[in-house]
């Protein structure tokens, strides 16, 4: 009986030495078990998108991306992204045009307003992304007429992105619209992420999926990258979702790196959520930034 109850005792002080563990890297992983839904297609994690073994060497394992910490209660600045333009245009456009200039345009090729899009947000002095359209892990999710596959052949991968690139030229960066199945494979990403390189683009992963090849690519060619932290508009518009991601913000207390905010351009609604979201977080004193300014910032993958 007494060996029993010793062999319980034990038990339980390895197990909350293992939860206290488990504490003190969550402000490393930033996971906290919160899954957001992408919009389109699949659940992804909101934060680090750290990917864990189970301890053994596996020489085939993806990095995860890195983030240096604080010991302060500062929040750092944050980027805010504004999918799927190309195909809106008229008030609403001219409307997400009147936003702050840090806030950057993410536009679809092959688009009736793709081209006249780009000239409207660079001359608004918006920074622009080339939303580069890529297969995700739900084979009933529509990319695009276009998009990148995996394990597509590299030449068709850089004249595809090369044609995207003269369709937006004033692009400095892009990022994968939709994209789960792509972004997990490594030699697709290589091929992407050097032909970016080559146009004089960096790479912003959107994060469709927690198996993300992205951060092993850049770390093997020497380049930063940025990863998106929170979907603003998922799973909606409502003021609670906005006021649950302001309070969300908070994880990201103490960490060098900007927080990357992607949302989309849909309708108005959409519109007059993130004008609330950037309100809100300039009264809280946080600085918005262009992804051009958080790539100087961001930690080499």
């Amino acid at each position: 009986m007494e060996k029993k109850l010793i062999i319980v005792l034990v038990a339980l002080l390895l197990i909350m030495f293992g939860c206290k563990g488990n504490k003190d890297t969550n402000k490393v992983d930033a996971n906290d078990g919160i899954i957001e839904e992408s919009y389109a297609e699949d659940s992804t994690p909101d934060g680090m998108g750290e990917i864990k073994d189970d301890g053994k060497p596996q020489p085939t394992a993806l990095s995860s991306y890195k983030y240096t910490w604080t010991e302060g209660n500062d929040l750092p600045p944050v980027v805010v992204i504004i999918d799927d333009f190309g195909q809106i245009s008229g008030d609403l456009l001219n409307a997400f045009l009147d936003l702050p200039k840090e806030v950057a345009f993410a536009i679809l090729p092959d688009l009736s307003n793709t081209e006249n899009t780009s000239k409207l947000a660079n001359k608004a002095d918006h920074e622009v992304l080339i939303h580069i359209p890529m297969q995700a892990e739900n084979s009933s999710a529509n990319p695009g007429k276009r998009y990148i596959k995996s394990n597509m052949d590299a030449d068709e991968i850089r004249s595809m992105i090369a044609d995207f690139h003269k369709q937006i030229p004033h692009a400095i960066a892009a990022n994968n619209h939709m994209g789960s199945a792509a972004t997990a494979e490594l030699s697709t990403m290589n091929s992407v992420l050097e032909t970016l390189d080559k146009l004089d683009l960096f790479f912003i992963d959107s994060a469709t999926t927690a198996k993300s090849a992205v951060p092993t690519v850049a770390q093997n060619l020497g380049q930063k990258t940025l990863k998106r932290d929170v979907f603003l508009d998922v799973p909606d518009n409502s003021e609670a979702t906005i006021v649950d991601k302001i309070n969300g913000l908070t994880r990201y207390k103490g960490r060098r790196e900007p927080i990357v905010v992607i949302t989309h351009c849909h309708n108005k609604d959409k519109l007059e959520a993130l004008k609330k979201f950037i309100a809100q977080i300039e009264s809280m004193g946080l600085k918005l930034i262009p992804p051009s300014k958080a790539l100087r910032l961001a930690t080499p993958a």
